[in-house]
């Protein structure tokens, strides 16, 4: 498996509708469906990551005796 520095991966702006529409299984949506696609994996990603932040927050107050 290739190591891929946290640098590479790091995006300074939000997928495009051409990247999306690049991706075969996307080529034929419209630009609102590409659109659509940006906002959904978003917003799982926002979920995602405050689940993440509850669960190492959360992780820090187990005090199992």
């Amino acid at each position: 498996m290739k190591y891929v520095k946290k640098e590479d991966i790091t995006r300074k702006h939000d997928v495009t509708v051409q990247e999306v529409k690049a991706i075969p299984m996307f080529a034929h949506f419209t630009d609102e469906q590409a659109e659509e696609v940006i906002r959904t994996v978003k917003t799982f990603v926002e979920i995602a990551l405050e689940c993440y932040k509850k669960q190492k927050e959360n992780q820090g107050k187990n005090t199992d005796i």
